[in-house]
């Protein structure tokens, strides 16, 4: 006999249960592999049949059960439990015994468990009804936080079927953005009704990306509601195939990223602004270096050539005290105008085949002497592992070992510093590894966390001892990040510091030696100081004094010139060896100067020139060699800086002709 809820009233024996039974077997492995309650009640509202999932959804004891099977008292026992409010039973009641034929859904109920439970009924035109549960608490609450989170993070969704147009749309802050119609519209033709004219066109060849090619698409588009005006929405369209691999629907994703655009837009302008007024305070700075150098120069020059011509004892410790106290200047300007530049990413590395070796061991026995006033030896150890030539920019190099060591000198005197330079082999990556250790009076943990700290030292007392501006470290440590590396540093109070810099090996790769590198020529001679002619390039007065000072009795001749077009003419009419070029001349100036010797066809456009400038800018070696100087000394000036100099620019200039000789 076929299954029919009339059969159940009208032959009851046919169903009767057995002893313990609630449904028949069947029943419950429907509810079992469904997890679907069903019921079947009368007009009078007697259940004749029910399944056990049908219990379990009702939270329904079996003492209520087995006392009545009347469904009126079940909702009742219910609704005095919580799971009802009121009046809700009733309204349950009038839908099962609707004389509507169709399925008709009864209002879900949310127990106090936190579960809940949808309801829906079958009536049949015999009067009986068939009643279906369903627990849908897993699907009830991943909508909850659905809903919650795109409320939360203003963002919706679209479900798009290509082939018949369906599209479902779920996004209730939307709907609150837009007018009646403008929903209406979204209904009929999805989001293309609200985009903003200017981003139509590229909308719909990323909609196109997204549908012929099967790629996610992410792109921010801008749309327009009479509401609230221009929006920019961040969409993701996520294309799915079938398993032929065609795609045939689209899921689509978007939010309201409006503000991050705004904050970004807000960010940029500011940064723009701070980068404008970070400039001008490093023009300003540099401005102010050059305006003082160029009296300092006067001091520390006339005082250096007093010192190499006097030999008074009671007059040279008074302009030794001169110089020192116009270099400590110096070394507070050049550090407050070197943070300003890495602030202001100002400075450039220009890496370039060089010995770090003998950078190392020039550097280490360039101090010395300054130990020795301190009462502190320097021991250099280069081990023979660290190779002969790589790539580096060897002047930040040796700005950054000279800090290090000019630290290490103020702070232990009296004592003793390491210096070791080494290579490493890191995870196949080579690097130079340099430790500047010592003795000193060392650092507690919290000053050597403030040690790489721009204004920052160890403590008013440091700083009142020992003075400085607190930027050395800070610029080190810019530098060095700058050129790939890292430094760190470990020390103990009254034990000493030790700070070690790691640097990434740059090896040079097929580089040939020239003979003039390896073995210099012994026929080649250098130019000696005394033949040397020397013009003196420099619209300040005091500047020319200072040179003559430092090189009388040094070179064979010094002239001098207050402008380029002097130079020019001077040129034209004696032999000139060098020219000490300065940037910031009246009428034509060094820079100006310097192209029209060289464009000059003459027989001395190839003179040797050298700026001699308080110009922070120009004082890189680099830069003046792009203009075509051969090289760069810094006002103010000493006799050892111009001699320097001089051996370094005539030694490349006997290479070159070696060169051209064995060519």
């Amino acid at each position: 006999m076929a299954f029919d809820t009339q059969n159940i009233i009208s032959h009851p024996d046919q169903f009767r249960l057995k002893a313990g039974e609630i449904a028949p077997d069947w029943l419950q492995k429907i509810g079992s592999l469904f997890n679907i309650g069903i019921a079947i009640v009368d007009n009078a509202n007697h259940v004749h049949l029910y399944n056990k999932s049908f219990i379990e959804h009702c939270r329904m004891p079996i003492e209520v059960v087995n006392t009545s099977r009347k469904l009126d008292n079940w909702l009742q026992f219910m609704e005095e439990r919580g799971d009802f409010s009121v009046g809700l039973t009733q309204e349950f009641l009038e839908k099962i015994h609707s004389s509507s034929a169709n399925e008709a859904s009864i209002n879900d109920i949310s127990p106090p468990n936190g579960t809940f439970i949808n309801f829906s009924c079958l009536p049949s035109k015999d009067g009986i009804t068939s009643i279906f549960s369903q627990d849908v608490t897993k699907q009830k609450r991943n909508q909850e936080c659905l809903e919650h989170a795109l409320e939360i993070g203003k963002s919706g969704y679209f479900y798009y079927v290509i082939e018949t147009g369906e599209t479902v749309r779920h996004c209730a802050w939307l709907d609150q953005m837009l007018t009646l119609a403008e929903r209406q519209q979204l209904d009929e033709e999805g989001i293309w009704p609200i985009l903003h004219p200017d981003d139509a066109a590229r909308a719909e060849t990323l909609w196109r990306t997204a549908v012929l090619r099967g790629q996610t698409i992410e792109a921010p588009l801008k749309v327009r509601t009479q509401n609230c005006g221009e929006r920019i929405f961040n969409f993701t369209l996520k294309p799915i195939s079938t398993t032929t691999g065609k795609v045939n629907r689209v899921i689509g994703f978007f939010d309201d990223v409006t503000h991050e655009f705004e904050v970004r837009a807000s960010l940029k302008t500011a940064k723009n602004e701070s980068d404008v007024s970070l400039k001008s305070k490093t023009d300003f700075l540099a401005r102010i270096s050059h305006e003082i150098r160029t009296p300092m120069n006067a001091v520390i020059g006339i005082a250096d050539a007093l010192i190499h011509h006097n030999n008074n004892p009671e007059i040279a410790p008074k302009l030794e005290l001169i110089q020192s106290s116009a270099g400590g200047i110096l070394n507070i300007l050049d550090d407050t105008l070197h943070h300003a530049k890495l602030s202001a990413d100002g400075f450039r590395i220009d890496p370039k085949p060089d010995d770090p070796r003998k950078s190392i061991t020039t550097v280490c026995s360039l101090w010395e002497s300054k130990a020795a006033q301190n009462n502190t030896t320097i021991k250099c150890v280069v081990e023979d592992n660290v190779p002969s030539e790589i790539n580096f920019d060897r002047y930040r190099f040796e700005q950054c070992l000279n800090n290090l060591l000019s630290n290490a000198i103020k702070f232990a005197p009296g004592g003793h510093i390491d210096v070791i330079a080494g290579r490493i082999d890191k995870q196949n990556e080579p690097r130079l590894v340099l430790a500047v250790r010592d003795n000193g009076i060392g650092m507690t943990e919290e000053q050597s966390a403030n040690i790489f700290k721009a204004f920052k030292q160890g403590d008013q007392s440091i700083a009142k001892r020992f003075g400085g501006t607190g930027l050395g470290m800070n610029i080190t440590k810019s530098l060095i990040e700058k050129m790939g590396g890292t430094i760190s540093v470990k020390s103990n109070i009254g034990q000493g510091t030790i700070f070690v810099l790691s640097l990434p090996l740059q090896l040079k790769v097929n580089h040939k030696e020239t003979v003039a590198e390896t073995e210099p020529s012994s026929n080649v001679q250098e130019s000696p100081y005394e033949k040397l002619r020397v013009l003196v390039a420099d619209d300040n007065a005091t500047n020319h004094l200072v040179v003559k000072s430092l090189l009388d009795g040094v070179v064979a001749e010094i002239f001098t010139v207050i402008d380029g077009q002097e130079a020019l003419d001077v040129m034209e009419t004696t032999p000139i060896d060098i020219i000490l070029m300065d940037i910031h001349m009246p009428i034509m100036d060094g820079i100006e100067a310097t192209l029209a010797i060289r464009s000059s066809h003459q027989s001395w456009s190839d003179v040797i020139i050298i700026a001699l400038t308080a110009d922070p800018e120009y004082q890189q070696k680099r830069l003046c060699m792009n203009i075509g100087m051969d090289y760069a000394v810094a006002k103010p000036v000493k006799l050892a800086d111009l001699l320097e100099a001089f051996d370094n620019v005539l030694d490349a200039r006997n290479v070159k002709r070696y060169q051209r000789k064995i060519a």
